[in-house]
């Protein structure tokens, strides 16, 4: 997917300096001792626990700020089509939900999951401060943290420490760059490509002699250092062995590439407890945004055709996943003079996985009239949608959950079963 400059210098601002950051040099530490060259730019921690019966807790990184009210429409709303004459479908046109809102209708697999009760709606989501900066909002998005302007280490990692994950693959993002959320003490395996990061040959050495020396030169004692560089060998072994084929087709687009990785990793039984994609969409759309056609029915077209290759190429691993998808922010509520929207706040959230009560659509609506400086107001915090996630399914203690979300409480909203289930 192309990603033509939608109006907003921040936000191209912020892509050129993910895109240009520069791993083709970089080396990675496994363990202090053995060094691989890694043009994708990997990072291992230290290893090895037992699997956890927890799902896999998967957040879909919408970066750009997506447009909740385009993607799930209010029915019947004089608002919204006095706000958006260009910009707003027909009723008749949406997926039918729950006689309330409307589905876009390129996410026909979202409709599907809806229907079988394996999607839940939130809408009216969002941060509990919207500054429409897609760098303060992304950043105070992945630490989830507002209460504690000191508190550097993302809520995914935060997860991870909660649950003490020492598993080189605990936490995952399919990527070249750590994702915020991601960031703490637990270490992180981070790459976009199996194929970047296994050991070959080198020169005339082949590879199987250079894993062998790499072996017995960090088995000289039992030093931390030395013990975590061969439990790094170990994994790269593990990747060596994934069978990478798939008869499953995904779309040709960054997020179907990603969405591909974390699948080929998950049916190789690979350890991941949580994991972070991002989308890589054009959702920034602050001129000629579309409808039905255009920028914004290719972003649901490529998020609705990913995540449906991916359900197909997981098969009943999907029982035991969670996805959630995030976004710093939504839209504002009146299309601007390009026909495009520009940054507002309140968005919609898509949770969906084989333990979610799904087929329902939650939300504290607050309107199209009542609105915060042109923006639909949030009326439901994302952090209470990932409190429930992560007690739920990811088999979180309250404690736990305090050390995760810090200075955060709210009631279950009712999107998802008990793990026994």
């Amino acid at each position: 997917m192309s990603h033509e400059s939608c109006g907003c210098q921040e936000f191209e601002d912020i892509r050129r300096g993910m895109t240009r950051r520069n791993f083709i040099s970089s080396v990675l530490a496994l363990g202090g001792g053995l060094l691989i060259t890694d043009p994708s730019g990997l990072q291992y921690a230290a290893a090895a626990t037992p699997g956890s019966k927890a799902d896999v807790i998967i957040g879909i990184s919408m970066r750009g700020g997506m447009d909740g009210l385009m993607a799930v429409q209010p029915l019947g709303s004089s608002a919204l089509k006095a706000f958006r004459p260009n910009i707003s479908m027909n009723d008749s046109v949406t997926l039918p939900l729950d006689g309330t809102f409307g589905l876009h209708p390129n996410l026909v697999h979202f409709k599907k999951l809806f229907d079988t009760k394996q999607l839940a709606i939130i809408h009216a989501t969002g941060t509990p401060v919207g500054t429409r900066s897609h760098f303060d909002d992304q950043k105070s998005l992945e630490l989830a943290a507002y209460d504690n302007p000191n508190l550097t280490q993302g809520w995914q990692n935060r997860f991870l420490q909660a649950n003490g994950a020492t598993d080189v693959f605990a936490g995952f993002a399919p990527q070249s760059q750590t994702p915020i959320s991601m960031m703490g003490d637990a270490g992180v395996a981070v790459f976009n490509n199996i194929n970047n990061v296994v050991l070959e040959n080198i020169g005339d050495i082949k590879r199987s002699d250079y894993l062998e020396v790499l072996r017995r030169l960090h088995s000289t004692s039992d030093h931390l250092w030395q013990r975590t560089a061969l439990h790094s060998l170990d994994a790269s072994e593990q990747l060596q062995s994934i069978d990478q084929n798939t008869p499953v087709t995904y779309p040709n687009t960054g997020f179907g590439a990603r969405m591909r990785v974390l699948a080929q990793l998950l049916k190789a039984n690979v350890p991941i407890q949580t994991a972070n994609v991002d989308f890589d969409g054009n959702l920034d759309v602050h001129s000629a945004a579309g409808i039905v056609d255009g920028t914004m029915a290719n972003n649901f077209k490529s998020l609705n055709d990913a995540i449906a290759a991916f359900q197909l190429d997981v098969g009943d691993l999907w029982n035991r996943i969670t996805i959630v998808t995030l976004t710093e922010f939504g839209r504002r509520l009146e299309e601007n003079a390009s026909q495009g929207i520009d940054h507002g706040w309140a968005s919609v959230t898509f949770a969906m996985g084989g333990g979610i009560k799904g087929g329902q659509v939650i939300t504290k609506w607050p309107g199209l009239v009542d609105l915060r400086d042109g923006d639909l107001r949030v009326t439901t915090d994302y952090r209470q949608v990932l409190l429930e996630v992560l007690r739920n399914r990811g088999g979180l203690s309250a404690v736990q959950l305090a050390n995760v979300l810090p200075n955060f409480g709210a009631p279950d909203l009712g999107f998802t079963k008990p793990l026994s289930v």
